[in-house]
């Protein structure tokens, strides 16, 4: 009978204890651990400009400041294109100021010519008038002595003196007027040289506008050869080197990888079950390695989800998707660093 009671209570004990597994495997956990891990976005300092690598100053690990010398391409073919394009702006900027001296004086010549010309043309005018009326004078004293000599009161020789003088007057007039004509051509020739002004005026802007690109060009050059200094663009740490002294970089080519020590989080893949609990914004504690724990609150949630590596073979038998969340933490102490992992405590009970 105490046997059969002894069988009675471990059977009740062994029931009571299946009973508490049971129920404690069908209640839903209070919070879950994600395991993620410690991450950020690499900044890669690449080559602007193709040439060999003659300077790399820093190492793996090491801190650089914003604007910090990383590394130097060798500069010779640059410099030697910046003296190159620098003589020929200096010989452009020189042609500019020889061609708009050599325009100033040809204007002022021309202006010159232009005033000189409408004198002659006005004096040679002044010259006609005044023998035309001479011309008149002569022509009245040929006919009075015509008249005279005609009734014999008159010598032959003073009636041809008379008409020799109105004949050389007449000459005189004729030879003025044309004087006239070549003034008022050489007027006209002075003008016209004003055009060529205006050519040169023109060809003077083409000048400018050469100069113009050989300052152009010398700024190019100039900024590449500012291209062989790589400076940090950013306070951070180096993360890698991919690139060797020595070696030829071309354009876009790696030669540091920065991280930002104050830019890291921490990555987690959440399976679907669990993603609508989680919004922007949430608080989490996160666990280092070393079992320290610290508050990460999450700015990002992904909007697409992926397929895990593993595979649900306790239900359905499908592919498990995950979304990726990250959480920011406070590193002023410098304890997160990158591709540590972390513990990421989800909570559950709402």
């Amino acid at each position: 009978m105490k046997r059969m009671l002894r069988v009675l209570i471990i059977l009740f004990i062994l029931a009571a204890i299946a009973g508490a597994i049971a129920y404690s495997m069908s209640r839903p956990p209070g919070a879950i651990v994600l395991t993620g891990i410690v991450t950020t976005d690499d900044l890669i300092v690449s080559a602007q400009v193709q040439g060999r690598l003659d300077r790399l100053l820093v190492r793996q690990v090491d801190t650089v400041k914003r604007g910090q010398l990383l590394a130097v391409i060798q500069p010779q073919q640059y410099q030697a294109d910046m003296a190159y394009y620098e003589n020929s702006a200096r010989a452009a900027a020189t042609q500019v100021t020889q061609s708009d001296a050599d325009l100033r004086f040809q204007e002022l010549q021309s202006r010159d010519q232009i005033a000189q010309a409408q004198a002659n043309l006005q004096s040679a005018g002044a010259q006609v008038t005044q023998a035309q009326a001479d011309l008149e004078n002569a022509r009245l004293t040929f006919e009075r002595t015509a008249v005279v000599f005609h009734t014999g009161a008159e010598s032959a020789q003073g009636y041809d003196q008379a008409r020799t003088a109105y004949d050389a007057q007449k000459a005189r007039v004729d030879s003025l007027q044309k004087q006239v004509i070549s003034a008022q051509a050489a007027l006209d020739m002075a003008k016209s040289s004003l055009e060529q002004v205006a050519a040169r005026k023109a060809a003077q802007e083409i000048t400018v506008h050469q100069s113009a690109a050989a300052d152009a060009q010398m700024d190019k050059a100039r900024v590449q050869l500012g291209y062989t200094e790589i400076h940090a663009p950013i306070d951070g740490t180096v993360d890698a080197r991919p690139a060797l002294q020595g070696e030829v970089v071309n354009p876009a080519q790696a030669i540091v990888t920065l991280i930002d020590p104050d830019d890291l989080w921490v990555r987690a893949d959440v399976e679907e079950t669990y993603i609508d609990r989680i919004r922007l914004g949430d608080k989490m504690t996160v666990r280092l390695p070393s079992g320290e724990p610290r508050e990460g609150v999450v700015f990002y949630r992904a909007i697409d989800a992926d397929y895990a590596t593993q595979r649900d073979v306790s239900r359905t038998k499908r592919d498990i998707k995950t979304f990726e969340i990250r959480l920011r933490c406070d590193n002023h102490d410098r304890a997160l660093a990158l591709g540590m992992t972390a513990y990421v405590t989800l909570p559950l009970a709402k």
